[in-house]
């Protein structure tokens, strides 16, 4: 994340999700890189493990809100996962099959 000063107040309203459309988040950086893509926000946390279809990137819990939205090339912003420690295969799995999201955006 590049460090502008701006904060995000968690969980997002409509309001702060657009001006987060136009600023710059600080972060604490967990793995290098740089990414870039719309992103895709709920105030609800994921399951990935039955949550996210991992040959498609299309979440598929029908209790979430983000339902039928890919998460392919798109900046995840979720609270935090949900279940058991399986989600980080499923995350795998959507990198490897080239679905996965662009970044993942966790509330700290």
């Amino acid at each position: 994340f590049a460090t502008s000063g701006a904060t995000l107040d968690w969980p997002l309203s409509a309001a702060n999700a657009r001006r987060m459309a136009q600023q710059t988040l600080v972060g604490r950086e967990i793995v290098g890189g740089a990414a870039e893509g719309s992103v895709l926000y709920a105030d609800t946390g994921l399951s990935f493990w039955g949550g996210c279809d991992p040959q498609t990137g299309v979440i598929v819990d029908h209790t979430h809100p983000l339902h039928d939205e890919c998460v392919r090339g798109r900046v995840l912003a979720i609270p935090n996962g949900r279940g058991s420690c399986t989600g980080s295969q499923v995350v795998l799995e959507l990198l490897l099959n080239g679905v996965a999201p662009a970044a993942l955006l966790l509330r700290t």
